[in-house]
């Protein structure tokens, strides 16, 4: 965390964005006035700040991306709850819309990733990006160490494979094969969910949160270039070659 923050290379971007009452802190970097963006979904215990190599590498790729820490997380107000996460999420896509951005894409990282199919159907994007998800945040909460009973216990909420069959948009479902904590299988199910709108793509070697904590290109680039095909509208954007 201590690498993380000191490496932190966009404190003039930062922004506070209203939701509801509550003011949330976030990063926004444009990479030009015409580019996508991703709209940023944090996993558990994460703030802004841990993404900015993720941003970085965006901006180099041509992708404009807002991050934004959910009530009670980093410096922003209120208290964490579903429905705050969900709310945090709208208010951020209507910041994007009050930018000018057309070309939006929901990015839900671990945690994040409920979040982002529970926003969905209420707002406009191009596609969603689920990265290192889950199939239920139960089945969630299993995978991490809850006992079974505990599970039960929790509401059932953040369902991604309910979800799933209630969106018609373009569903992108990225996934590391050393995932600990998440195992592959479950992002299969995830995939098997989405039907037709769905792709998959399995990386290799990454942790859990290595691809936020030691971004590279071959966890980023298939998912930037995943975002160029999606829309016939997108298809004429050109992408930055690697070296």
């Amino acid at each position: 965390m201590k690498r993380l923050l000191g490496a932190f290379a966009f404190d003039q971007q930062r922004l506070t964005i209203r939701s509801g009452g509550r003011e949330l802190s976030a990063v926004y970097v444009r990479a030009s006035d015409d580019a996508p963006v991703f709209l940023i979904c944090h996993g558990i215990g994460e703030q802004v700040e841990y993404w900015s190599g993720v941003q970085e590498l965006l901006k180099a790729m041509g992708i404009s991306s807002l991050v934004f820490n959910y009530s009670g997380y980093g410096a922003s107000s209120g208290r964490v709850s579903v429905t705050h996460c969900e709310e945090d999420a709208i208010a951020a896509y209507w910041e994007l819309k009050d930018r000018g951005h057309r070309y939006i894409f929901l990015l839900g990282f671990s945690l994040g990733s409920g979040v982002v199919l529970a926003v969905t159907p209420a707002i406009e994007v191009e596609g969603v990006i689920l990265c290192q998800g889950y199939s239920t945040l139960r089945e969630a909460a299993l995978a991490m160490g809850f006992r079974r009973w505990m599970t039960y216990a929790m509401p059932d909420v953040w369902h991604n494979l309910r979800r799933l069959n209630e969106i018609t948009t373009p569903v992108l479902v990225v996934h590391s094969d050393g995932d600990q904590l998440f195992p592959v299988d479950m992002a299969k199910r995830v995939h098997e969910a989405c039907g037709l709108k769905g792709e998959l793509i399995i990386v290799s070697g990454f942790a859990h949160d290595g691809p936020v904590y030691f971004p590279t290109e071959a966890y980023w680039r298939p998912v930037v270039e995943w975002s160029a095909r999606t829309s016939s509208t997108m298809a004429a954007v050109q992408l930055p070659t690697g070296d």
